[in-house]
């Protein structure tokens, strides 16, 4: 089949995606198929470096091969493949591709029968104000027609036009628009707000309408009309904004046959909205992505200034705006006036990655409600929660939406509910910290502990079982007693350790690679510690800098102290102790100090071991929870981790001679330098082995 100018494009990944196999394989196919059988289809053209192949043409090889894992590849062509690439250039694509299908939604036929005037005109009496597709339909001109074939057969191999709408937006990175794509969230987020919506939408009375003022919150308004428990009777009200990604959500919307109002929003952002209404708002939105800390907030207090008892809320924003420290005053300002109108019942920080854009930006949600008026001022709570070291997956999500309902509660309803990831916090404590607003939450990074009689047992259990081996005298002498604490364990963030003065941040050192030498005896050098030797990767000791060289070269050079813990964050976080001091720390391996005269409770030991449970994602070291011990048990515990630290070396020391021994036996048994004889002092093999 002859390329056309109009014909179906698709490069070497969509033909691996239609055919249901790894990119790798397509061009082994290519490779092969150009010396026996049939040909491989040739590209159309390349671009950049890119080659595009006829849809067609490849559908029909993969049917006439058998090659793949797609049985009906010639009729999935379309789905996979890019639309025509003859749009004028002040045209648009994307936006021309998803108006024609609304359109054919609309009409509820092909388009192809239609003349470009004709789709046009149908364009006009459907959307006589411009509200949906006009623009876009005009703009494609000479391109209506090729275009409307395309959408033909989208919908062709999709069955329907909201099918066909949603392949394009999960495919929208290839219309290279960043105004679309930069605002995207993860699949996790958008499970997370469209269900904390319909949970919130359960608890009004009647048929509620879900507000999306922002018109930015396209994929979670789709994913809560999908909801089997979302209201059937389900109304959205959207903005009635003239940016691109407000056209384009409010045709998805018409496409999915979701019904629809829109809401005037003034200049200055007021608006209003009455009835039972369910607000649901992603910021910064995708007409305004650079939007700072305090427009985003003023553009919250829109939102509450409006709502009333029967109007409730979930927003998301990055956390530097909704619950991070060290706001600018005057958005400080707007954020502390939002948590004094008592409106903010629940505040939950969660994990990076949910706008895959931005990997490593943190977003916060906060839900808001009705202020209970018969609650004094004083006495008002919040529900805060930090999930920043938590995998955002379906049993996290379950429960922390959960949580969410009950924060709406009455304070009977609040200590009625077990909650996983949520404590309560006086609204006026949040107001007077200068610390993150979720710096008191628990968060789920371990499990449980056993209970203390079961740990009591187990213990001493241990301690008999290997007191009573050999080569392990001078194990602790325990008196192991269940105690039953009373209240939760004290756990408090690194960033707030260190403004105690608890703990003091050193950074590592930027060495010269050359200055690095492997194998070095003690005597000529210091020791350095990386991120090999936190991860276990290098032994440590294995790599040396010349003492001379150190000093001369690395004025400002810092060494540990015995007891430093080395961390790094990098590509998971790690942590050891660094037990004898005076070894270089090269970046991005750093150091967290104990401060001797006022430890607040830490050791050194401890917090290696918080470090190192930490989920892989949760590199925002600032935030990582260490566990405090209480003063009078401090001291104890320390003792018996260093009796216990004393026999793991002594049991390496011993593991490495015994290692030693039988390779020395191996070496010199079969080279036939040694001969053995067996004797009954040795103990004989356990039954069973050989």
């Amino acid at each position: 089949m002859p390329a056309t100018e109009s014909a179906l494009l698709m490069t070497m990944s969509d033909i691996a995606a239609l055919a249901r196999v790894r990119r790798p394989v397509v061009t082994v196919w290519r490779t092969r198929a150009a010396r026996n059988g049939i040909p491989f289809p040739a590209p159309v053209f390349r671009e950049r470096g890119q080659e595009f192949f006829d849809a067609g043409q490849v559908g029909s090889w993969l049917a006439e091969t058998g090659r793949g894992n797609n049985p009906e590849a010639a009729a999935d062509a379309a789905a996979h493949a890019a639309p025509p690439r003859s749009v004028p250039a002040e045209g648009d694509t994307f936006s021309a591709v998803t108006a024609l299908l609304t359109l054919r939604s609309l009409i509820g036929g092909p388009l192809s029968a239609l003349s470009p005037d004709e789709l046009l005109d149908a364009a006009d009496e459907l959307d006589p104000d411009d509200d949906l597709l006009y623009r876009e339909v005009e703009s494609a001109g000479g391109a209506r027609e090729s275009l409307a074939r395309y959408v033909d057969e989208l919908v062709e191999a999709a069955y329907t036009e909201a099918a066909a709408f949603e392949t394009l937006m999960a495919d929208r990175s290839r219309a290279d628009r960043r105004d679309i794509d930069d605002t995207v969230l993860s699949g996790s987020a958008i499970d997370l707000m469209s269900r904390t919506a319909t949970v919130l939408a359960a608890t009004l009375p009647g048929d509620p309408v879900v507000v999306d003022v922002t018109g930015s919150v396209g994929d979670v308004l789709i994913a809560i009309a999908k909801d089997e428990n979302a209201a059937r009777d389900l109304t959205v009200c959207t903005a009635g904004g003239d940016g691109e990604t407000a056209r384009l959500a409010r045709r998805r919307l018409a496409v999915h046959r979701i019904p629809r109002t829109t809401i005037d929003v003034y200049t200055d952002g007021a608006f209003v909205v009455t009835g039972n209404v369910v607000h649901v708002a992603v910021f910064p939105p995708s007409s305004n992505v650079l939007m700072d800390a305090a427009s985003t907030l003023s553009a919250i207090d829109h939102i509450v200034l409006q709502m009333d008892p029967a109007q409730l809320a979930v927003v998301m924003a990055p956390s530097v705006v909704l619950s991070d420290a060290n706001l600018e005053r005057e958005a400080d300002q707007v954020r502390s006036a939002l948590l004094r109108s008592g409106r903010v019942r629940a505040i939950v920080r969660l994990p990076i990655g949910l706008r895959p854009r931005k990997p490593q930006q943190a977003h916060t949600i906060w839900v808001l409600g009705d202020a209970y008026a018969r609650v004094e001022l004083a006495e008002r709570w919040t529900m805060v929660a930090d999930l920043s070291a938590l995998p955002l997956d379906q049993g996290a999500i379950d429960d922390l939406v959960g949580d969410l309902a009950a924060a709406l509660g009455d304070l009977a309803t609040v200590r009625a509910h077990a909650f996983r990831f949520a404590r309560l916090v006086l609204t006026r404590t949040l107001l007077a910290s200068r610390d993150s607003l979720v710096a008191g939450a628990r968060t789920a990074t371990r499990p449980p502990p056993r209970g203390g009689a079961a740990l009591a047992v187990r213990i001493d259990q241990l301690v008999s079982t290997l007191s009573s081996e050999s080569n392990n005298a001078g194990l602790p002498r325990l008196t192991v007693e269940h105690a039953t604490p009373a209240n939760e364990a004290t756990m408090s963030s690194v960033e707030q350790l260190i403004a105690a003065g608890h703990l003091r941040y050193i950074p590592g050192n930027r060495l010269d690679p050359d200055d690095v030498i492997e194998g070095m005896t003690d005597a000529a050098g210091i020791r350095i510690i990386g991120p090999a030797e936190v991860l276990g990767e290098h032994p440590l000791g294995r790599r040396r800098i010349d003492r001379l060289r150190f000093a001369a070269g690395y004025p400002a050079g810092r060494v540990t102290e015995p007891g430093d813990v080395v961390f790094c964050t990098t590509p998971r976080p790690a942590a050891i102790v660094d037990t004898e001091g005076t070894s270089v720390v090269t970046y991005p391996a750093r150091i967290l100090r104990v401060n001797p005269s006022d430890p607040g409770g830490l050791l050194a030991e401890v917090v290696a071991v918080d470090v190192l449970s930490l989920a892989s994602t949760h590199k925002e070291w600032r935030r990582w929870l260490l566990r405090q011990t209480r003063h009078r048990q401090r001291a104890a515990l320390s003792d018996a981790l260093a009796s216990i630290r004393l026999q793991q070396e002594r049991a390496r020391e011993r593991l490495a001679r015994l290692d030693e021994l039988t390779s020395l036996l191996i070496t010199g048994v079969s080279a036939g330098t040694v001969t053995l004889t067996h004797t009954s002092d040795l103990p004989a093999p356990p039954e069973g082995t050989t």
